[in-house]
């Protein structure tokens, strides 16, 4: 019996590691691109994007790409095959699925024009779209009904983040043969809410200089969140009552107000470590006081030049090799676009995030443990929202203005 005990715990263990290392290896892979892409970014301007659902979209494009394009995309998402992207984005949807309820979801739909799609879809690609990645498939009418498109499309955006993002305008044009959109949504409580009694106007330093006065959120933490502080920056941990946190970053110079940029020159090792050891501290014993801003970010970017920055290139010339979504249909990337909006405020956080591809032809630290200790952010800040488990960055950005 005990031999069999013995064996049962070893096989669970097993188990264990075996679900646990596709989530490491998305982890690794969405917060790499996380960095990278960061890094493509103008840290002068306020920041906020979602590295998971740009992450999710060229993961999908991967499987139905080739050759020297499938490598380029593979070392920009850090990762050695589209297997283990697939299992880790299966895993972690799965997960949270089960674990965050209706405060996170993730939606994916795939157009395919009308002209096109009686091609059929390449058997694999359809596979691992509808299976994996959960993506809605239809038929679109890109040359004889542009508009229209382009509104179904807006609706499906409202939709699926709830009335968050109402008004997307869609980058499809007449000649779009495939359009890929990945919606990601967030609504997350804070575990230890600010009292809206407390929040006060006040000036916040911008990245120039000058100052804006904005609603100051004050709390004073006993005991319930998590601080660390070394030469560069200091770091807390607000979690959220469904399994996620958002971890703010100042630098420890007081006087600094260019925190992406130092946040950028750092290794990503030292990035990744400092975020881990926020993670992994205990709440400080004592009193952490924070004052944080009330804030709103509605950003929308083009993402073609930040892409091919971090080396996807072949993908968007008539060399690219997506040979393997629509049958007897070269592919290129025409166009991508990402939007993502957030609002922060006493009772917590809603956020949300469009990735859109458009695909045209082709051819072939150490801690301060003193008792009480401050986290002001009345001047530039970084926060990042992660899965606390996994430890997979659902959104990144920084507050640089008002």
């Amino acid at each position: 019996m005990k031999i069999f005990f013995a064996a049962l715990l070893a096989m669970m263990s097993f188990m264990n590691v075996a679900c646990a290392e596709p989530n490491r290896n998305l982890s690794t892979s969405v917060n790499e691109f996380c960095r990278k892409y960061f890094g493509t970014l103008n840290r002068n301007e306020n920041i906020f994007y979602s590295p998971y659902g740009i992450n999710a979209a060229l993961s999908i494009l991967a499987n139905g790409a080739t050759g020297d394009t499938k490598a380029e995309l593979l070392r920009a998402l850090t990762i050695d095959n589209v297997k283990n992207l697939n299992d880790g984005h299966k895993i972690f949807s799965d997960f949270a699925a089960a674990n965050y309820g209706e405060t996170f979801a993730e939606a994916n739909l795939l157009l395919i024009d009308k002209k096109v799609i009686g091609r059929g879809i390449e058997k694999n690609f359809w596979s691992v779209v509808t299976d994996v990645y959960k993506s809605e498939v239809r038929e679109a009418d890109f040359s004889g009904d542009i508009n229209g498109e382009r509104k179904k499309i807006t609706r499906f955006v409202n939709d699926k983040t709830r009335g968050f993002i109402p008004d997307y305008k869609s980058i499809v044009t007449a000649d779009t043969l495939t359009d890929l959109l990945n919606v990601v949504y967030f609504k997350g409580d804070w575990t230890f809410p600010f009292e809206s009694r407390r929040t006060r106007r006040g000036d916040f330093t911008n990245r120039d200089g000058s100052k804006s006065t904005v609603d100051m959120m004050n709390q004073t933490f006993k005991e319930e969140i998590s601080y660390i502080a070394d030469e560069n920056f200091c770091g807390i941990k607000l979690p959220y009552s469904n399994g996620a946190a958002m971890y703010l970053i100042l630098p420890s110079d007081e006087n600094s107000l260019d925190v992406a940029e130092l946040w950028n020159n750092q290794t990503s090792e030292y990035r990744e470590k400092f975020l881990d050891d926020l993670k992994r501290t205990p709440p400080f014993d004592g009193k952490v006081i924070v004052c944080l801003p009330k804030f709103e970010l509605d950003i929308e970017s083009n993402l073609v030049e930040n892409l091919k920055s971090i080396g996807i290139k072949k993908s968007f010339t008539t060399d690219a090799e997506f040979f393997n979504i629509v049958n007897d249909t070269p592919l290129k990337i025409g166009n991508a676009k990402h939007r993502a909006k957030i609002k922060v405020d006493e009772l917590g956080t809603e956020a949300a995030a469009v990735t859109e591809v458009v695909m045209l032809e082709g051819a072939a630290p150490g801690f301060h443990r003193s008792k009480i200790v401050y986290f002001i952010a009345e001047r530039p800040f970084l926060f990042v929202i992660r899965d606390i488990e996994s430890g997979v960055t659902l959104f990144a950005g920084a507050v640089n203005k008002f």
